[in-house]
């Protein structure tokens, strides 16, 4: 029997209690996928079904019964999810979302997998401690009525909490499907709030048992990287991504960090004196954009490197610092476009390449007012984010009202300067 811990995310808490079981006929240690993990739990399902026997005229198969109990579990806003989630929290929501699109794909999974491939063991009992999962009310009448076993409700909840389970341990990445998860005989717990150092930490529980940092931002191990989703070609600040490329040509497993564990500590800048009215284009656009690790002693560190006008401008930004620069960013919510009686008085505004590659170093700290700084795309976003400093930052997407967004954030740092940072589409 092999145990690998994963994590459940309920309420805003992670605790990794999964205990992944493969017996004879499961998976040995090794590597897998997260498809080639829920094909392998398939024999629990199938002892239940061969136990319950096929179903009276007029009632779906047994298989299909629990099959949809399942789907019941892994959706959301209804009364046998297994995952609640608060409106206002922004972080919650994304990864309710991430959960609804893991689940419906775990059930694509499972309904593509021929039952007549499976081997099972008739005989095979476990005692499952995993009995917080609802049924259906027909499930419930199937598994305890006179069809079933006693020991039968026992293995499949254990299926159940199995698939839920595996579903809360990828909701850190947004391309979940191309993970590869190794199964070890050993597992670590933990207990945590969702925050974006619990997540990176749990993808390294996840992936990467022996690794540990407490000041970590992505990490390399066996089977390739793991990034900020942002940078690496997704379209979330908060989730992980998998990523096959090969950063670095030494292929070690290895931790990349904070450059600056406290930013308060960061050397700072102010901003250059931005223009008057808002520029018809962008006078510069990075040619390229390069991930690169850096080491420092012990340390390894990733920068994200804009390439401006053929090499001969860098704008150097330390990955860590934009993902707490994201993390502190206020993202505004309104749909109010914009119109011509939308402007505001003693606005400044300024290029993406005035605040990256010109400021020199530091973090760049606006003066007092509001100076708004036009991102091409969201690498500069994500650029603009880790060199300035991360307060007092409104994100908005191009086009929307700037008052409005404004009105949103009323009465936050009042009298301090602000950035207002504008994402072309």
């Amino acid at each position: 029997m092999i145990r690998c811990a994963f994590l459940n995310i309920v309420n805003g808490l992670i605790s990794t209690i999964f205990a992944f079981i493969a017996f004879s006929h499961g998976l040995p240690a090794g590597a897998y996928t997260p498809r080639q993990i829920v094909e392998s739990s398939a024999p629990l399902l199938e002892t239940v079904v061969h136990h319950l026997g096929s179903s009276p005229d007029g009632e779906p198969p047994a298989r299909e019964q629990l099959i949809e109990n399942l789907a019941s579990n892994l959706a959301l806003n209804i009364r046998a999810m297994s995952i609640t989630v608060p409106a206002n929290d922004s972080t919650r929501v994304e990864m309710a979302n991430q959960a609804e699109k893991i689940g419906t794909k775990f059930i694509e999974y499972i309904r593509a997998t021929n039952p007549e491939d499976v081997a099972y063991g008739p005989e095979y009992v476990v005692r499952s401690p995993c009995e917080g999962h609802l049924l259906k009310p027909h499930v419930s009448h199937l598994m305890f009525g006179t069809r079933s076993l006693r020991h039968l409700m026992q293995i499949y909840y254990e299926y159940l909490h199995q698939m839920v389970l595996l579903r809360d341990s990828l909701l850190l990445f947004g391309n979940f499907e191309d993970v590869i998860i190794q199964i070890t005989d050993e597992c670590e717990m933990m207990t945590k709030q969702v925050t974006q150092r619990s997540i990176i930490k749990n993808a390294m529980f996840l992936l990467a048992p022996k690794l540990w940092s407490e000041n970590a931002i992505a990490f390399r191990y066996q089977y390739r990287t793991v990034l900020p989703s942002l940078i690496a070609g997704g379209s979330s600040g908060r989730l992980l991504r998998y990523v096959s490329a090969v950063i670095d040509e030494d292929n070690k497993e290895a931790v990349s960090h904070n450059k600056f564990v406290d930013y308060y500590i960061a050397p700072r800048t102010d901003a250059v004196v931005g223009e008057s009215s808002i520029p018809e284009s962008d006078t510069q656009a990075p040619q390229k954009a390069t991930l690169l690790s850096v080491e420092n002693g012990d340390e390894q560190y990733l920068e994200l490197i804009l390439d401006y006008i053929d090499g001969k401008h860098l704008a150097k930004i330390d990955v860590g610092r934009a993902a707490r620069g994201f993390k502190y960013a206020y993202f505004v919510n309104h749909t109010q476009e914009s119109t011509p009686t939308d402007e505001l008085k003693g606005v400044q505004y300024h290029s993406a390449w005035s605040i990256l590659p010109k400021s020199g170093l530091g973090l760049v700290i606006p003066p007092t007012g509001i100076h708004v700084v036009r991102a091409g795309n969201k690498i500069e976003l994500y650029a603009l984010l880790g060199k300035m400093y991360p307060d007092n930052i409104v994100v908005m997407e191009e086009g929307q009202s700037l008052i409005k967004s404004l009105e949103e954030i009323r009465g936050r740092f009042r009298n301090a300067g602000r950035f207002v940072i504008e994402v072309r589409k």
